[in-house]
């Protein structure tokens, strides 16, 4: 993965922008196949919480596109022997982290405006011995890494129409952006966060449960997809990461936790007070999430329930 910068002043709208100019970059790339990409990570909140101040504030951003890629489907059509040519063909190179480091076959990096801006390809494994695993193509130059539940992505979507200048004088385009839904992004982020501990996954965490809407009708979303069945274990998995990030246990004051104290970090907050109660505010928040859905499903989630 690349690095996640640990402060809010590491973003801007700039660099923002370029994420969404090289993610249009490079659904042109895929052709016919654009629409089996999902997009994950920290563009998603651009278009899952639009900014509407004063009421919804704008996201921070991001410096990196995040995609998951049908594998299968690629594979049934035959597309793998052209992939690394039209991602050539497009400008994309194999991203080279650091200095010496070996040449990636699943982040690819795109030139605009003086800066990089690197492409992830994800694919879905629902074994975590296979986390952070290649799946490599065979024959080709062109991998994905594997994350957990990636894969709710393809299930559970939305779409965003965005219109974008291309570089290079290549004209204005319009095109279709699927991006993961509230509940495959607040799944995905506090699995992550829970197994890296980023301030930047807490940070795009609680901005999406504050923003996205209601609490109360996020908790019925979520709610009704546990009832259903449809990837009951990644939902679970994640709600359990949040009571062990955020909540009161034995012992241990959840507003004290890494998810609030890492939230607070980020954002700046160095004033005891501010901090402590801005803290004390997203471990309620969460807290009063996790309740109300065990209430509505009879599971539990909250240490001690």
């Amino acid at each position: 993965m690349t690095d996640k910068h640990k402060t809010a002043t590491n973003y801007c709208d700039d660099r923002t922008d370029d994420c969404e100019t090289v993610l249009v970059v490079l659904l042109q790339a895929f052709g016919s196949l654009k629409g089996t990409l999902r997009l994950i990570g920290g563009l998603v909140p651009r278009y899952l919480t639009p900014e509407r101040p004063p009421e919804v504030p704008a996201h921070v951003g991001t410096t990196d596109v995040d995609v998951v890629l049908n594998i299968a489907l690629l594979a049934a059509r035959g597309t793998y022997d052209r992939l690394k040519r039209q991602l050539q063909n497009n400008g994309f190179t194999r991203y080279r982290p650091g200095s010496g480091g070996a040449v990636s076959t699943w982040q690819w990096e795109y030139p605009l405006n003086g800066r990089t801006v690197v492409v992830e390809f994800l694919q879905h494994t629902d074994d975590p011995s296979q986390a952070a695993r290649l799946a490599e193509i065979d024959g080709e130059d062109v991998s994905a890494c594997q994350i957990l539940h990636a894969g709710l992505a393809h299930d559970w979507y939305q779409e965003h129409t965005v219109t974008v200048a291309l570089p290079h004088n290549d004209g204005i385009v319009k095109e279709t952006i699927r991006f993961a839904d509230a509940v495959t992004f607040i799944v995905l982020k506090a699995i992550a966060f829970n197994q890296r501990h980023e301030h930047k996954d807490t940070a795009d965490l609680v901005h999406v449960m504050r923003y996205w809407g209601p609490i109360d009708k996020l908790v019925a979303l979520f709610s009704s997809r546990l009832k259903a069945g449809k990837h009951q274990t990644a939902i679970e998995q994640a709600l359990n990461a949040l009571a062990a990030n955020f909540c009161d246990e034995n012992g241990i004051a959840g507003y004290l936790k890494d998810g609030p104290a890492k939230f607070a970090n980020f954002h700046g907050l160095v004033e005891e007070d501010s901090r402590i109660l801005e803290q004390r505010n997203v471990s309620a928040m969460v807290t009063y999430f996790l309740r109300q859905i065990e209430s509505q499903t009879g599971k539990g989630f909250l240490p001690g329930t």
